[in-house]
């Protein structure tokens, strides 16, 4: 089914909005944090359906150099309609018109082919999830 929507960068947002989509897509809420982050991000980007946050994405930058791409959710009642899609290659475009050299993303392995679609390169990389990984030194 066809859906309406817009995408919006930078509109005001509630974190128990985004703690709500966080929830349904399968993820911590990360609850009474968001805040805080929104605060320290380079932009977002939205997307409502009859007033509903139905789509996040967020961008870690320094401005310059490097972004990185993190927190895209689709609710699950809305994915396949291109939502996803069309928040992802919104921000490759607004980050390479901005002059950005290098944008990043990190991923689960079932996910590669959508990030592939959009011209991501995959190499190897190494993360640290102090959530679900002991670390000792």
């Amino acid at each position: 089914m066809k859906v309406n929507y817009q995408i919006f960068q930078d509109k005001p947002v509630k974190q128990e909005e985004i703690e709500a989509l966080r929830s349904a897509v399968g993820w911590d809420k990360m609850e009474g944090k968001y805040d805080r982050i929104i605060q320290n991000l380079y932009t977002h980007y939205t997307v409502r359906v009859n007033e509903k946050l139905v789509g996040f994405l967020s961008v870690l930058s320094d401005g310059i150099a490097d972004a990185f791409l993190i927190d895209l959710m689709v609710h699950p009642d809305f994915r396949r309609r291109g939502i996803g899609s069309e928040l992802a290659k919104r921000a490759i475009i607004d980050l390479k018109s901005e002059g950005i050299k290098c944008i990043h993303v990190t991923f689960c392995q079932d996910k590669e082919p959508f990030f592939k679609k959009f011209g991501f390169h995959i190499i190897k990389a190494g993360i640290i999830d102090n959530d679900t990984m002991d670390v000792n030194f």
